[in-house]
């Protein structure tokens, strides 16, 4: 968990000191969000129709570029709690349409299962922490947080073409797909028990 967050402390640092050079200081960072989302709907489009390796680019740029909004909104003093909800809302949207996508693209095999599967974990996921953090709860992980789930998937499938031509198989897709399906619902009961331990301790 340290790496993570040494890592992700060290991307928005560059991040930081890249935007505050260019105009994009002082715009309006609810534009960012929506433009990211937009382009996070053209990759589910992708995936649904079997491109996995444009929409793994496309997602990827998504991701890249959602980024971005809340480090423009505090450079430009113009955060607001509208904004980050509405980062947050556009965020769900964008990951249930991915996974939506792919999985009407494996709707004739057994993977539509495991795709669904993954778009369950990744809204419990969700779920949980906006719930518990409602209620007070603020430190919640676990093994797949979002960044975590955008990487595998993206890398997986920019990746998934090798697997198709040497093995004839979207294998690499398929594996990441599994992993997400298992680490996301596991990831949602890790913080379900969290929650349950911070109770058990203020009670104690």
């Amino acid at each position: 968990m340290h790496l993570r967050s040494d890592l992700v402390d060290a991307y928005y640092r560059a991040t930081r000191a890249i935007i505050k050079r260019t105009p994009l200081v002082g715009k309006n960072p609810n534009i960012i969000s929506i433009l990211a989302s937009l382009i996070g709907l053209i990759s589910a489009y992708y995936f649904m129709i079997g491109r996995s390796a444009t929409g793994g680019m496309i997602l990827l740029l998504s991701g890249i570029l959602d980024t971005l909004d809340g480090t423009v909104a505090r450079l430009g003093e113009r955060a607001s709690k509208f904004g980050a909800t509405l980062d947050s809302t556009l965020d769900r949207y964008v990951e249930m349409f991915v996974f939506m996508g792919i999985a009407y693209h494996f709707k004739d095999t057994p993977m539509f299962f495991w795709a669904s599967l993954a778009l369950m974990g990744s809204v419990m996921v969700s779920y949980v922490r906006a719930r518990a953090q409602s209620l007070g709860v603020q430190k919640l992980v676990g093994y797949l947080q979002r960044f975590e789930r955008f990487m595998i998937l993206a890398i997986a499938a920019i990746l998934n073409p090798l697997g198709m031509q040497y093995w004839g198989s979207e294998i690499i897709l398929e594996l990441a797909l599994i992993i997400l399906a298992v680490g996301t619902n596991i990831t949602a009961f890790q913080r379900l028990m969290i929650v349950k331990a911070e109770e058990t301790d203020a009670a104690s």
